[in-house]
């Protein structure tokens, strides 16, 4: 075995493990993979800029605003693995699923 098939066949069972995790037989996204997307989507700031002002100082909070370009990284890497389509990120909608319409979940 060379070190680069070692890394395919690594690289290809992460993306097996997220699959069952999020995808179903058709590789799309499951009900409670779409919510969790959907919920992952607001959290991570997905679509408003991720710079952060203090509301203290009214500057640039640089710590926050890492925090939440991690969360972005995040998200991006699992769009990445899961091979998810334009189509399908765009129809990602925060439902909850106990009904329970949560509004600040930035825990």
């Amino acid at each position: 075995m060379s070190v680069f098939t070692d890394r395919i066949r690594l690289l290809l069972g992460r993306r097996k493990a997220y699959a069952g995790c999020f995808l179903d037989e058709r590789g799309g996204l499951t009900e409670s993979g779409r919510a969790v997307m959907a919920d992952l989507r607001r959290f991570c700031r997905v679509e408003t800029s991720s710079v952060t002002v203090s509301p203290v100082s009214r500057t640039v909070d640089t710590h926050a605003t890492m925090v939440a370009e991690g969360r972005r990284e995040v998200y991006n890497r699992l769009l990445n693995v899961l091979h998810l389509t334009e189509y399908d990120i765009h129809n990602l909608v925060d439902r909850p699923a106990d009904g329970n319409d949560t509004e600040n979940d930035d825990e």
